[in-house]
């Protein structure tokens, strides 16, 4: 009989990461401390016969997209997921840019078990802001139209939660690595980045009673990917030569900034930085599965492994 790691390896390699996840999960033959639970400060967990184990295969996590959504609305843009909304007992939103969309698969799970029906409001590269990059006259046209969406984006978003009232709760997040310039020459970027967040969180309607804040996950290198390969290849465990320093992959965050700040009831602030990095260091692999798909995006299977503990940390900050 196939064990249960090696069934993994072999559905990881011909179907989604969290398909292969979901189909061991109904078997019931789930390894012990598979992905996030290995890292359960309540319940310590260790498998040794996961510790060379890498599920997906960085060129399948590379390839799998974010966790299925189903288009319902196209300004803004807006999918669906979880429990149909007839039989929802709640619906909630999910918003922000791609640090936010990789958070749908652990909310599916969260969506399963609390029987959610989510409403996805994601765009590329636009977090939930006020502030917008600031762009010279000289930069290419493609990055002013940019500026331009995200601005008219952020604008959208709070006009369709009022005309959504049934929405009370609203989960975001952001990349913390922006590409782009946030302030003026001799301002503080950080800060304004950090004000943006605080004015877009004001202009949402009363019917969100509650805003929960995602801290943006740690970021690996450039290079992290290649070396999960080649441990791989070399029968090596990835995290005694791939891990990061915390101190490079975890970042100020400002939209984390914002919520310590902010002294608005409704909103709350959720860290899942422990799953993922230890005191020291930042991990590649997490109880036998890859945590990253690139440099600052986790993969699939991982973000479903999450989805319990998102869930208890959720109920513990929504009273």
């Amino acid at each position: 009989m196939i064990a249960a790691r090696q069934l993994l390896c072999l559905l990881a390699a011909v179907v989604p990461a969290a398909t292969a996840a979901a189909a061991l999960a109904r078997a019931g033959s789930s390894p012990r401390c598979f992905g996030a639970a290995a890292r359960d400060p309540e319940h310590p967990c260790d498998n040794p016969s996961l510790r060379r184990a890498v599920n997906p295969s960085p060129g399948i996590a590379q390839i799998t997209p974010f966790e299925p959504c189903s288009v319902v609305k196209r300004r803004p843009m807006v999918c669906a997921f979880g429990v149909p909304a007839a039989e929802a007992r709640e619906t909630v939103a999910l918003i922000g840019d791609s640090h936010a969309e990789h958070w749908r698969s652990a909310l599916r799970v969260m969506a399963q078990s609390k029987r959610w029906h989510v409403a996805s409001l994601g765009r590329s590269n636009c977090p939930l802001s006020r502030t917008i990059p600031v762009l010279s006259e000289v930069q290419q046209s493609g990055r002013r139209h940019q500026r331009y969406m995200c601005w008219r984006w952020n604008r959208r978003v709070p006009a369709w939660l009022r005309a959504n009232p049934r929405i009370r709760t609203v989960f975001v997040s952001e990349h913390t690595r922006a590409a782009e310039v946030f302030a003026r020459r001799g301002a503080d970027e950080f800060e304004a980045r950090v004000r943006g967040h605080l004015r877009a969180w004001r202009a949402l309607p009363r019917s969100v009673r509650r805003l929960v804040v995602i801290r943006d996950v740690p970021y690996v290198t450039t290079t992290t990917i290649a070396c999960v390969r080649r441990a791989i290849a070399r029968h090596q465990i990835a995290n005694d030569r791939c891990s990061v320093p915390r101190a490079e992959g975890l970042e100020p965050d400002p939209a984390e900034v914002a919520a310590k700040r902010t002294r608005s009831r409704r909103v709350r602030l959720i860290d899942m930085t422990d799953f993922m990095c230890g005191p020291r260091r930042c991990f590649a692999v997490v109880g036998g599965v890859l945590v990253h798909m690139d440099h600052g995006h986790v993969t699939r299977l991982f973000s479903t492994t999450l989805g319990p503990y998102l869930e208890r940390a959720y109920d513990r900050v929504a009273g």
